[in-house]
């Protein structure tokens, strides 16, 4: 939005067409559709017919991948809102299609919310047609819930149960979603503390690699935690010892962390990830000869992102140059991806100014928009944001961004309303 701003007179058509139709987020199924950000883009283009035109085309075409047509629908459902109606009929077109041999489905929450009630009897009437087998992958209620909460001066399921008198396929989808229990907010419950007994059952099991829930490792007494830790020292099996290990990530080992050590000086096996949770253990100790493996492995592995962790309590003035090296050498998105968990865990672990360029590296060069949101958070935790960061935030592709954006505009007008 920035660059539209600057260079109104630039065609940045093809890379908005690019952006609409390929979801580029690092991980579209936790970030979500992009429509909300690049709609306000398409809008300020001069070019704004011919790349509406071109991605309800290509909505049209789409067969498969849901994230891509996820967002594909979003477009169209805000184009049409937008005074673009052939949106709504191109949509209905792919929507149609979702019922046809090697096309995707899609569609669903953005018809009910183009068309209201007809959109729904539309969408009963199709899925009342999927053999009762198939059922089960359109347990869309909370769908229809959000019609009604939308729409309070309707009885969305009496007016759904009143066509599904005259429509079987209706009537089929109307008896299949009423079966299904509405979603009811419950109170969390609160998670006692494992046993020592509990937590061998989890080794026991078959999986390659146990997982814990770190609240209830946290509730644990320190003698149940030494317990655990003498069985870890005591297995002989290394596909169960090495189980242990991410335990030791949520609570600090209780005895000396050569045991840890001797595994971080093994060769990286990605199955059983016991160097890389070995790592994470020894990120609660100090040692210089734990900074010394990691100086090693970052001098002789390209992206040392198995081993940042080790300098998590071992951290010294003047690493960040070598944290800013280490970014350097990342050759793609994946690559700086790999090592921001490792950066993120040191610098709040270490807080300071010096942190300001690796975090500015990393966020400049990655497209994760949820990691991005703590690179963002650590630097003005530490007041070293930029200005230009902040005027960035507001045309965020995330929205947790362009709200932080936000609160910090009404923080900075309540600080000069007191000055």
């Amino acid at each position: 939005m920035l660059l539209l701003k600057a260079h109104p007179d630039v065609d940045f058509s093809r890379e908005l067409i690019v952006a609409c139709s390929k979801n580029l987020a690092n991980d579209a199924q936790s970030e979500g559709s992009r429509a909300k950000y690049l709609y306000p883009l398409i809008k300020r283009t001069r070019q704004r017919a011919l790349i509406e035109k071109t991605v309800l085309q290509k909505l049209k075409k789409k067969k498969s991948d849901s994230s891509d047509l996820q967002q594909l629908c979003d477009l169209a459902l805000l184009m049409y809102k937008g005074g673009n109606a052939k949106a709504r009929e191109i949509f209905l077109q792919r929507f149609d299609k979702s019922f046809h041999e090697d096309y995707e489905f899609c569609g669903e929450e953005q018809i009910l919310k183009m068309d209201g009630l007809p959109g729904l009897f539309r969408l009963a009437g199709k899925l009342g047609k999927v053999p009762k087998e198939d059922r089960w992958m359109y347990e869309y209620r909370w769908y229809i819930d959000e019609l009604q909460d939308a729409n309070p001066h309707l009885q969305v399921y009496a007016e759904l149960e009143t066509a599904a008198e005259t429509n079987p396929d209706i009537n089929l989808y109307y008896r299949f979603i009423s079966a299904i229990e509405p979603f009811k907010k419950s109170r969390r419950k609160v998670p006692p503390a494992y046993t020592v007994a509990e937590l061998e059952e989890i080794i026991n099991r078959p999986n390659k690699r146990a997982v814990f829930k770190l609240d209830r490792c946290l509730k644990m007494k320190q003698e149940e935690i030494a317990a655990v830790a003498r069985n870890f020292l005591d297995e002989k099996k290394k596909f169960r010892k090495f189980k242990y290990l991410r335990f030791f990530y949520a609570v600090k080992f209780p005895f000396d962390y050569q045991a840890l050590m001797q595994i971080a000086r093994g060769r990286p096996n990605f199955k059983t990830g016991e160097v890389q949770n070995a790592v994470l253990a020894l990120s609660h100790f100090s040692g210089d000869d734990i900074r010394a493996l990691a100086l090693k492995k970052i001098s002789t592995t390209r992206i040392p992102c198995d081993y940042l962790h080790l300098l998590v309590s071992n951290y010294k003035a003047g690493d960040a140059g070598i944290l800013l090296e280490i970014i350097g050498r990342a050759r793609n998105f994946d690559e700086v991806h790999l090592l921001v968990q490792g950066i993120i865990a040191i610098y709040k672990a270490n807080p300071g100014p010096d942190c300001k360029l690796p975090l500015e590296a990393m966020y400049h060069s990655m497209n994760c928009s949820l990691h991005r949101r703590d690179l963002v958070k650590l630097l003005l935790d530490n007041h070293v944001l930029s200005e230009q960061i902040v005027q960035e935030l507001a045309y965020d592709s995330h929205e947790d961004l362009r709200k932080l954006y936000r609160s910090i505009q009404r923080q900075r007008r309540r600080a000069a309303a007191n000055a």
